[in-house]
């Protein structure tokens, strides 16, 4: 992060990090602290009108894998980018748009719209802007789905899959990337679960059904193998191309090994390891020299309440209960 003396008419500058987890905010009401800053920031020429009056604000609450951005934009701005990985807008107020080669879009109050994929080359303008942005690396797409998929489409497939986008991104911010230390592990399975959403809100070119060879590979060794890599590898950071990998099958065929076999998925499957081993360090531990929360961290669960959930039914105890037996 880095710091910038205080400009005149406006407030301490603080530039957020463009990499690694954490959270930070940038305010100012003076014009070319301003410019200067969302030249900085967008890395790309860039036209802005008159502050007048108004406070540019900035929070960013980064995942280091992916990044949200809430900006506040009192001013007419347009410049033009290319996109390094997947960019979702969500509008709050005020009104923007964006070209994407042929496609042209205007946003209102409300709408969520993919922006730009990697390497895509767009115009945006925007003016008395409110809006949330995020950012993802492009290879936790392919960590969530087979091959590499890409979007097709930029507007969400329905209402209920724009909502359910809102409140995983809204989740994230509020209750992952809070500002305090969070392990590799929860960051790992954050950047899936947003990528995950991203797949299923928008069009994309993901596989919804596997193919002959992949229902042929369903079988019994293949589930053996992937059990064996996903108890070896619990603590780790495991995605399901790398259990596919070491099961020396597709992603699709894996996928239908433990539906067919278990009726479960591989990383709900892995979910459960990893609850046998907080299961096992709870009622090793010394009450008052450990806790729910950090074992729940340590093995990947990024949320108390839901921790808790998968645990009661489980073990049918509470966590707190086992580290207090």
């Amino acid at each position: 992060m880095t710091t910038r003396p205080s400009a005149p008419g406006g407030t301490h500058v603080v530039l957020p990090s463009q990499r690694g987890p954490g959270r930070s905010r940038f305010e100012t009401d003076d014009p070319d602290v301003a410019h200067q800053y969302l030249v900085e920031t967008l890395d790309h020429d860039l036209r802005i009108g008159s502050l007048d009056g108004g406070t540019l604000r900035h929070e960013r609450a980064s995942g280091g894998r992916f990044v949200v951005d809430d900006l506040q934009l009192p001013f007419e701005l347009s410049f033009s980018a290319e996109s390094t990985g997947p960019l979702v807008v969500e509008l709050w107020a005020g009104h923007a748009e964006r070209t994407l080669g042929s496609d042209h879009a205007q946003l209102v109050p409300g709408d969520v719209l993919v922006h730009a994929g990697p390497g895509q080359r767009f115009a945006a303008r925007s003016s008395m802007a409110l809006l949330r942005s995020v950012t993802f690396d492009t290879a936790l797409l392919g960590e969530v789905s087979s091959g590499q998929p890409r979007f097709t489409g930029y507007r969400p497939v329905s209402a209920v899959a724009a909502g359910r986008w809102r409140r995983m991104v809204a989740y994230l911010v509020d209750d992952v990337l809070t500002g305090e230390p969070v392990s590799r592990l929860v960051l790992s399975n954050a950047g899936r679960l947003l990528a995950a959403t991203a797949l299923s809100t928008f069009p994309s070119t993901t596989v919804a059904e596997p193919t002959g060879t992949d229902r042929h590979d369903a079988y019994p060794p293949t589930l053996r193998r992937a059990i064996a890599y996903l108890e070896e590898n619990a603590a780790r950071d495991v995605s399901v191309p790398e259990v596919a990998a070491a099961a020396r099958v597709t992603v699709r065929a894996v996928q239908l090994a433990f539906r067919r076999h278990l009726d479960t998925t591989p990383l709900a499957y892995l979910r459960r390891i990893r609850l046998d081993h907080a299961h096992e360090e709870l009622r090793s531990a010394t009450p008052g020299e450990e806790t729910v929360t950090a074992v729940a961290a340590r093995w990947g669960f990024f949320n108390a309440g839901r921790f808790t959930g998968y645990y009661r039914e489980a073990f049918g105890v509470l966590p707190s209960q086992t580290l207090g037996s």
